[in-house]
């Protein structure tokens, strides 16, 4: 009898198991759904405008936009593959993932990667801003090829710790009510198996420490190291000096806003992994939009930078607005094309029409 009772009690919890949805309801997740659907356009189109300006205007191939370009592309890939893939995760695919464990390990893939290559891309665009006030004419015998190996550098290290080693942390699996650290967690999460939590805690505070904590202690000492070279040690005034100080200011203004995007949306996600792969006993719900929250501010940073870019840059302004004025050109040409056909095709036929008629 008392076998029967716990197999009972079992088949019900399992079965309250499989109906509990996700902690958001219908309304909340179509919420969700719509805000997630703006930023990924907004990151999409800002994004993609930034890499058609850099790429299409000769003048915009500098060393320092090498930099903007890779972290576009870094901004454009998670926008593109991370943000469709969270949104199911966390509304609809919260406890019924039903793509599979492959687009699951992209996310973490896509997701982490990119996470860990714009920290990095920060920090090293930090010095290189930093190298270019200090000493400048070192600065001007770097070439774009140093560059270049220097950013292939960052985006194969973020592949392999931030890709292919983070993913393997993750499966989809159904996590059960018992009060374990991830019971309150989606089925696309952290392997629970084998001690799976705590190997994952252990890699990803080595690894947020490398690449993500030590690019904002980078950035942090970077950026007063700029400001007190630009400040505390004036040079003596001449019309070459004063256009290098107008130049070093506004390379400042726009580290200083693209560090500010940086912290706002890495602050928080960082925070939300620390706190939930700790905390053993947490509010289900608590959890859940601490989550919303920190994913909403860090693709806000990834929306924010498209816009920075151009108002920190006066050639960038310029250069996607050529950028517009093409599409805007092209689309009139396409609407065009078809009533100059029709036009040319109606005075053919008449021209047709009167040379039969006139002819002997």
């Amino acid at each position: 009898m008392t076998s029967l009772n716990e197999t009972h009690r079992h088949h019900d919890s399992v079965e309250v198991y499989k109906t509990r949805s996700s902690p958001a309801t219908e309304n909340e997740q179509i919420a969700i759904a719509s805000v997630v659907a703006f930023l990924g356009i907004w990151t999409t189109l800002g994004n993609s405008l930034t890499i058609a300006a850099i790429c299409l205007a000769k003048r915009m191939m500098t060393k320092c936009n090498l930099f903007i370009l890779s972290l576009a592309v870094s901004d454009l890939v998670s926008g593109l593959i991370a943000s469709p893939l969270w949104l199911y995760r966390r509304t609809w695919g919260f406890n019924d993932w039903e793509w599979g464990d492959f687009l699951c390990k992209l996310f973490w893939f896509s997701d982490q990667s990119t996470s860990f290559c714009t920290a990095m891309h920060i920090a090293a665009f930090a010095v290189w801003r930093f190298i270019g006030v200090k000493w400048p004419s070192l600065f001007e015998k770097i070439k774009m090829r140093t560059v270049t190996i220097w950013l292939v550098f960052i985006w194969v290290v973020s592949i392999i710790f931030g890709g292919f080693i983070f993913s393997s942390f993750y499966e989809v699996a159904e996590k059960s009510e018992d009060h374990h650290v991830g019971s309150c967690w989606p089925m696309c999460s952290i392997k629970i198996e084998n001690d799976g939590v705590t190997r994952h805690l252990v890699y990803y505070t080595v690894v947020s420490s490398l690449f993500i904590l030590l690019p904002m202690l980078i950035l942090l000492v970077t950026s007063c190291l700029i400001v007190w070279e630009m400040y505390c040690h004036p040079v003596v005034a001449t019309h070459k000096s004063k256009q290098r100080k107008t130049k070093e200011k506004r390379a400042a203004v726009q580290l200083a806003l693209i560090s500010a995007s940086f912290l706002i949306g890495y602050i928080p996600m960082t925070s939300y992994v620390m706190w939930t792969t700790r905390t053993r006993v947490k509010n289900v719900t608590f959890d859940y939009w601490f989550h919303v929250a920190a994913f909403f501010c860090l693709r806000l940073s990834e929306c924010f930078n498209p816009v920075l870019y151009n108002i920190a840059s006066v050639q960038m302004r310029n250069a996607s607005r050529e950028v517009l004025m093409r599409i805007r050109t092209c689309q009139y040409n396409r609407e065009r094309t078809p009533r100059l056909i029709r036009r040319n095709a109606i005075i053919y036929y008449k021209t047709e029409q009167h040379r039969y008629l006139n002819s002997p």
